[in-house]
């Protein structure tokens, strides 16, 4: 087989795309691909590109986030090589539709294959330039969570009475936390027996002051800050009932590996979020605070009704979002690039 390099924007800072491209690259390289492996966020990267590329003959070049992957389409190497393109949410949510649209879709254009997590990413894609349907794959995102030692709530400091709620979420605009709290308040002042707990990296400080700011306010609100991916399934098994309240997504990875441990969700009713679950059976869609607070309500005044929805929610995640099934399509894709 040809020797891979595989480029992603992030690895040092733990969110989606980081837990995507360590899957594939873990994943890909049991199955016996030979891969080299390039962040974007580590010091130096450019030099280590130059080397290399310099160094090796690679047969493929897998890059992800379409305008971040934008930085290198014309490298005098990488522009000779066969692309696969992995679309991550954001490139297609907010970069094709704003001030760096040129480039985004210049370097979609140049890839041989993009890969979207679901068939409605594809259809906005499609919208705005119909030559790139004839190189889309859909591939849903497989979840693969560590198995990881219970975090208690007697460790949290909470009471065995609360519902817990978990957004497994890095701390930046587009994950719209301000929405979560404004809901779970409205809840708070009717059943006071309720936590929110927010997980994941600072990714914008200006915004994470803003959070901090506003849970300074709310005894029932707590950032626990970036926890390793290998240790966050024990945070999740103790919570009752994940949220995702972004504005946009690519595919929430955190919301569904909760799911995979049997927990029903609460999605915002937006792109990437939309066609992952049905309504009212794995959890529920919302659109506004009072709508995440009438659904919290259902989920918090019946714990058979959780028991029910989380059960569904695991099998929704073994049957649709398999990392095994992932694998064998880039797999696939791989052999199909490099042949």
């Amino acid at each position: 087989m040809d020797q891979v390099l595989m480029v992603t924007p992030y690895l040092k800072s733990q969110r989606g795309n980081s837990v995507t491209a360590t899957r594939l690259f873990n994943g890909l390289r049991r199955k016996g691909h030979a891969i080299d492996l390039i962040s974007m966020d580590e010091p130096g990267w450019q030099l280590q590109l130059d080397r290399y590329t310099q160094a090796h003959s690679y047969g493929l070049v897998h890059g992800f986030h379409a305008w971040q992957f934008s930085r290198i389409v014309n490298h005098p190497v990488i522009k000779r090589l066969p692309i696969l393109l992995t679309t991550t949410g954001t490139d297609i949510n907010y970069d094709l539709l704003g001030p760096q649209k040129g480039h985004t879709l210049e370097t979609m254009l140049k890839a041989n294959k993009v890969v979207v997590f679901n068939p409605s990413m594809g259809k906005q894609l499609t919208a705005i330039e119909p030559r790139l349907q004839s190189r889309q794959v859909v591939i849903p995102q497989g979840v693969e969570l560590p198995a990881a030692p219970l975090v208690t709530r007697q460790q949290l400091g909470l009471s065995p009475a609360d519902t817990i709620f978990l957004i497994p979420s890095g701390l930046r605009p587009v994950k719209n936390l301000d929405l979560a709290l404004n809901g779970l308040d409205i809840v708070y002042r009717k059943h006071p027996q309720l936590c929110l707990l927010i997980v994941g990296a600072a990714i914008d400080f200006e915004y994470k002051a803003h959070i901090k700011s506003r849970l300074s306010t709310f005894k029932w609100a707590h950032y626990l800050g970036e926890i390793p991916h290998r240790n966050i399934g024990g945070i999740m098994q103790t919570a009752d009932v994940v949220l995702n309240t972004s504005r946009a997504e690519g595919q929430p990875m955190g919301a569904l590996e909760a799911m995979s441990l049997g927990k029903p969700c609460i999605l915002t009713a937006v792109p990437g979020n939309l066609d992952i679950i049905k309504d009212g059976i794995h959890g529920y869609y919302i659109n506004s605070a009072p709508e995440l607070a009438a659904a919290a309500l259902k989920l918090i005044q019946s714990p058979p009704l959780r028991y029910v929805m989380g059960n569904k929610a695991r099998q929704l995640v073994n049957d649709r979002y398999s990392a095994v099934k992932e694998l064998h399509a880039y797999d696939q894709l791989y052999k199909e690039l490099t042949y």
